[in-house]
């Protein structure tokens, strides 16, 4: 018998579905499978899904953690959360396209400024000392060419890691660009606020203007409350 949230997850494809009969120029929309499940993927696909998340709260039973491994025959980009360095290396090696950070309870900032940092001190822990990486690479199954485009970087920066949970304020995506980040992905929360549209404008603006105190504090006025 189909799960709550299966059956919720069949719903926005079922809609999605009829969406795509209405519209020839649909949006960029991404959805979320089961972890491991490549067949809710082809269905994501075949409804319209310009991206497809395996997703930690798309729940299927008692389903193990089995990471779909051929990323790359999916024909549109995979989405996948991590946790620590040895899921970025992992995920990267089964072909996603983009790594966001997981949650594993309530989706919020301070938790994913808490992974950021303990991904980051991983990498310096592993950079400074083969013979802890062997042993690491080891037991997580990995090589060391799986590490060798990390040997010299200073931060996080080439694992291209895209901030994602709690994220609703330009503050917060400041925040998250000077950890590093490749981008974010906006909390649910910022499209029911009173101005989603000049919220999101803003939070896009701070993306590229992270490093500018002035433009932040001008991008918060009226955005800075959280949801």
């Amino acid at each position: 018998m189909a799960t709550k949230a299966e059956k919720e997850r069949d719903a926005r494809i079922a809609a999605r579905q009829q969406e795509a009969k209405k519209k020839k120029d649909e949006k960029a929309a991404k959805e979320e499978i089961a972890i491991g499940h490549d067949i809710e993927a082809g269905v994501a696909i075949k409804a319209g899904a310009n991206f497809v998340d395996e997703s930690e709260f798309a729940i299927m039973g008692a389903l193990p953690t089995l990471y779909i491994d051929n990323k790359g025959d999916i024909p549109v980009p995979v989405i996948c959360g991590v946790g620590t360095l040895a899921d970025c290396l992992k995920r990267r090696k089964e072909g996603a396209s983009i790594l966001r950070i997981r949650q594993t309870s309530a989706v919020r900032a301070d938790a994913t400024v808490v992974t950021l940092n303990n991904i980051d001190n991983e990498l310096k822990k592993y950079q400074g000392n083969a013979v802890l990486r062997e042993m690491w690479l080891e037991m997580h199954g990995l090589e060391e060419a799986d590490f060798a485009f990390l040997k010299d970087a200073e931060d996080i920066s080439p694992l291209r890691i895209y901030a994602y949970g709690g994220i609703c304020t330009p503050r917060d995506v400041a925040l998250m660009m000077h950890m590093h980040c490749a981008g974010v992905f906006v909390d649910n929360s910022v499209f029911t606020s009173d101005n989603p549209r000049k919220r999101l404008k803003a939070m896009a603006r701070a993306v590229e203007r992270y490093d500018d105190i002035d433009e932040i504090i001008k991008l918060s006025i009226g955005t800075a409350e959280r949801m």
